[in-house]
């Protein structure tokens, strides 16, 4: 019993020599190190390697003696539609997560938590399962054209496809985001003005909306961003078009390393800019204000014409995102036994399970790719990202670093995917330093830097809300900083370890752009659904997608029990 004594004895000494102020600021340089080198550095060296070559570059892209300038011409093209379809799914997702966003954040009503839970469901859809699915809705004469009993899709591939699987792809992100702004809004003041007389949408208009106009605008960005950013669903839906983050590919894949790394820096350039914008002016954009008529808005403010109004927001959040993001599931109901040309043959089951091209085996070896990349991401991001999130709420003397610290965090998040795929692979790949080549070393790597943001952000939280009345105590008493932080505050912590964990792992699990970019000759889950779609092999990636849906929905409903564990 001493000698266990004596151990206990000696190790919190060694945690009280860790917790002397030199050796705690080392520690901490180190964990802004690392996310330096996973996460800035690539994108970093992708510019930096742009300025150096550039006359090159720009004589392959301007100037090319046969093509002269047909490749800058082409990706403009791509960015151009990028652009467009960005910008017309910013204002639906808006326009239409507004309503839905405010209904959730300020009123109680019998089967709330349902439909919360339901709004969050297209995030439980790995991208290129819901461009899957998408297609199959609305692209195929098995989806929305069989009801209507046209023999043909309702769209083609192309840009209608892409702007609905967009639409499905970031409404649910843009709806969260906007909830969480309107619930910080002060109620108080909203029932303020409702004691006054003015009806609900004079109160949004003129006091919650103008409080809420950071987050609102930064919901926009988010929407631009994310589709801006899209590969996944994108490869299945483009036809013969292609946005920005496709050609980044489709350049990849021919080895065209100059043009990739121009398109990516592009892109990079624009998010960062729209997010550090966002950032900057926020606060000095005033919304616009228009005349108020109280009659009019008391009028449309009413009960049934509310009530129809919802009904509608809803219908079409039913008919654009739910329905379209999980239809593959029903489809692959429909072609189990029996495929889509009425033979056992192409059926899920056979294609799957029975076919000379051993698809299931395939597909378990790329389950457990996808599998250990996310493991070992969200490990080393947990390890990463808890020290800096307790860096950034508890830390004071870093001052200014902390808001650049806060802010750099986000960068991977408004970043095209498969342009960070090309920066991690440009870094650390056969082109770079040559410490790795693709494969799935290459794969983690790349899926370090945009997870990231996914193991700090929901770690602020917690450590925010967290009472640090127990953090005192047990320093009163004598512990030092690191064997409180262990004893007290790192076990009180864990739901937001289980969080973020949970969704660091899921976005890793669902990640296709950048995983193209680096994969060598390995296979994820995602990118094993856009090989089997390529091929036409639809039964089967159904049954690919579906599984991929469902083990993210458990882990997107452990997420929700954790977060709310009060909720019924």
């Amino acid at each position: 019993m001493s000698s266990l004594d004596d151990i206990r004895k000696r190790y919190l000494n060694f945690e009280r020599i860790l917790s002397q102020r030199p050796i705690r600021i080392l520690f901490e340089i180190l964990v802004i190190f690392a996310f330096f080198s996973f996460v800035l550095l690539p994108p970093l060296n992708l510019l930096k390697n742009i300025i150096t070559d550039w006359n090159s570059i720009t004589e392959l892209i301007f100037r090319d003696p046969i093509l002269k300038n047909t490749v800058w011409l082409s990706m403009f093209r791509s960015i151009a539609l990028s652009f467009r379809i960005a910008f017309i799914v910013m204002i639906i997702d808006i326009m239409l997560g507004i309503p839905i966003a405010h209904v959730l954040a300020r009123y109680d009503f019998k089967g709330k938590t349902i439909i919360d839970t339901i709004i969050d469901l297209p995030l439980a859809v790995p991208t290129s399962a819901l461009g899957f699915s998408v297609l199959l809705f609305w692209g195929s004469a098995d989806g929305l054209s069989k009801f209507i009993l046209a023999e043909e899709g309702i769209f083609s591939q192309g840009p209608m496809l892409l702007l609905l699987g967009h639409v499905a792809f970031s409404f649910s992100y843009v709806v969260r985001n906007l909830k969480g702004v309107i619930e910080e809004v002060d109620v108080e003041i909203e029932n303020a003005a409702r004691t006054l007389g003015a009806p609900p949408i004079s109160v949004f208009r003129t006091i919650t909306a103008p409080m809420a106009k950071e987050g609102i605008i930064a919901g926009a960005i988010l929407a631009f961003t994310r589709s801006l950013g899209e590969t996944g669903a994108s490869l299945l839906l483009a036809g013969v078009y292609e946005t920005a983050p496709i050609q980044i590919v489709t350049f990849m894949n021919g080895y065209r390393i100059p043009q990739a790394a121009f398109l990516s820096v592009i892109l990079i350039i624009i998010s960062i800019t729209l997010l550090g914008g966002v950032r900057q002016y926020a606060r000095k954009v005033g919304l616009p204000q228009p005349k108020i008529y109280p009659e009019f808005e008391r009028k449309i403010s009413a009960k049934k014409i509310a009530k129809t109004r919802n009904g509608i927001v809803s219908f079409i959040f039913l008919l654009l995102v739910l329905i379209p993001a999980l239809f593959v599931i029903f489809y692959l109901i429909d072609v189990w036994s029996i495929g889509p040309s009425g033979t056992e043959e192409d059926s899920a089951f056979f294609e799957v399970f029975l076919d000379s091209d051993n698809k299931w085996e395939s597909m378990q070896v790329a389950l457990i790719t996808s599998v250990e990349v996310a493991l070992i991401v969200t490990i080393i991001n947990l390890s990463l990202g808890i020290p800096m999130a307790y860096l950034l709420v508890r830390r004071p003397y870093w001052g200014k670093w902390k808001v650049v610290l806060d802010m750099a965090i986000d960068i991977p998040l408004v970043i095209p995917s498969s342009a960070l795929g090309f920066a991690v692979y440009l870094l650390w790949g056969n082109l770079g330093l040559k410490l790795i080549s693709p494969g799935i070393w290459l794969i983690v790597l790349a899926h370090l830097t945009f997870t990231y943001p996914f193991s700090v952000r929901p770690m602020i939280n917690y450590i925010e809300n967290f009472d640090y009345s127990y953090y005192e105590a047990g320093r009163t008493l004598g512990a030092s900083d690191l064997t409180t932080f262990r004893r007290v505050v790192f076990p009180m912590l864990k739901r937001g370890i289980l969080s973020s964990a949970i969704l660091t792992f899921t976005r890793s699990m669902a990640e296709t752009g950048a995983t193209l970019i680096v994969m060598g000759n390995a296979r994820t889950v995602p990118v094993f659904i856009v090989d089997l779609v390529e091929s036409e092999s639809l039964s089967s990636a159904a049954f690919a997608a579906v599984l991929l849906i469902f083990i993210s929905f458990i882990l997107l409903l452990v997420v929700r029990l954790v977060d709310n564990p009060t909720e019924d």
